[in-house]
């Protein structure tokens, strides 16, 4: 797969990510920017898979298949629909946490600011 070196760059930005100070705001910011990068280019790639994949469908019940047999075929033809759907949903999930993680730090130094 030609995006196998993105999937290999978010899972290496996750692992940094699950090591890092959580206290620090500009590393979690570098590895949202990162992670978030890598998930738009993912998704440029999923959407060309998913192109392919719908078409394979459409070609194969057209042909006299029935739907669920086209999936199925279909399935086996593209299997980095899954994969890609797969690790993005994981991905998205580690950049929510991120952004709640951010979040909570900007709070937290309102609220110190706020009491001096």
């Amino acid at each position: 797969m030609k995006f196998q070196k993105q999937i290999e760059d978010l899972n290496k930005y996750v692992n940094m990510y699950y090591k890092c100070n959580l206290q620090d705001g500009n590393e979690l910011s570098l590895y949202l920017q990162k992670i978030t990068g890598l998930l738009f280019y993912l998704e440029t790639e999923r959407s060309k898979s998913h192109d392919l994949y719908e078409s394979a469908v459409f070609k194969l019940v057209k042909g006299g298949s029935s739907v669920a047999r086209a999936i199925n075929e279909a399935n086996v033809l593209y299997p980095e629909m899954y994969q890609l759907r797969r690790i993005m949903d994981g991905g998205y999930r580690v950049a929510d946490a991120i952004r709640t993680n951010i979040s909570y730090l900007k709070s937290e130094k309102q609220t110190s600011n706020n009491q001096v």
